[in-house]
């Protein structure tokens, strides 16, 4: 069984207190950045338009996600405070950041007429790794818990918060640690633009649909985070299908109408 992590905050200088979700959050920016641009160089993207995208996909992301949080997992309070739309400090939801993110590297690249293949195959490589670190942190925050559990990679929560769970951020940085294992290999494989990122919606998305299964409704605990259901389904689960379907169809027409390139350099 996984320990339960409670060494929050790392660190205290005055009122400022670095908590180690912050802290991995940012790295994984940081690196999932780094990251991107070193794979960027071997497919020979341009790293000025790679630059320029990152900024519109991160700051569209943002508000994706923040939106997202508060329309599809907190309508009840945001309809009673329409001034949470705009509280962008309020809610953050990665399944929505996806979307925002798509969104506004396509605006970009239909902007500068860039082609969006090759821009979003190397942000796709990136995120892998930053998500890592992002997961890493809702596992220190413990802020996505399940059901509790006999299982032996539960974490053994503390008895008054219900004793041994499911912990959704540390499944998911197992089954992301496994796709980054998988697509380091595959990447080296010469393949058509997009299709490499498509591949990663489509391995990412069966497995987050079927974890969130695990995660605790609305109700089974009086104090853990839950998540609502619509139709038995959590918000997630519907981007997960919307993510399998989309990134599905355009993996089709990528194959269908594309000649293969040359494979990348090795990194």
């Amino acid at each position: 069984m996984i320990p339960y992590w409670d060494y929050d905050p790392l660190l205290v200088l005055g009122p400022l207190k670095v908590h180690a979700f912050g802290l991995l959050v940012v790295t994984g920016v940081l690196v999932g950045s780094w990251v991107t641009r070193r794979h960027a160089i071997a497919r020979g993207v341009d790293v000025k338009h790679l630059r320029d995208a990152l900024t519109w996909l991160l700051v569209s992301g943002f508000v994706g996600a923040h939106l997202f949080a508060v329309i599809a997992y907190e309508p009840a309070r945001t309809l009673a405070d329409p001034l949470r739309l705009i509280m962008f400090w309020d809610g953050l939801s990665s399944t929505g950041g996806f979307f925002g993110a798509f969104i506004g590297l396509g605006q970009y690249c239909r902007k500068k007429k860039n082609a969006f293949g090759p821009i979003a195959d190397v942000v796709a490589l990136g995120l892998l790794v930053g998500w890592l670190f992002g997961r890493l942190g809702c596992f220190t925050a413990h802020d996505h818990p399940g059901l509790t559990t006999d299982f032996f990679l539960a974490v053994n929560y503390p008895r008054h918060l219900g004793g041994p769970r499911h912990d959704l951020g540390f499944y998911e940085f197992l089954v992301t640690l496994a796709l980054f294992g998988v697509f380091e290999i595959v990447r080296r494989r010469p393949m058509k633009p997009g299709s490499l990122a498509a591949l990663i919606g489509v391995a990412y998305a069966p497995p987050r649909f079927a974890l969130d299964f695990l995660r605790l409704a609305p109700g089974d605990h009086p104090t853990l985070h839950s998540d609502i259901r619509y139709a038995g389904l959590t918000p997630a689960q519907y981007v997960c299908i919307a993510l399998l379907i989309g990134c599905g169809a355009a993996l089709a027409v990528i194959v269908h109408r594309q000649e293969y390139p040359a494979a990348p350099k090795s990194l």
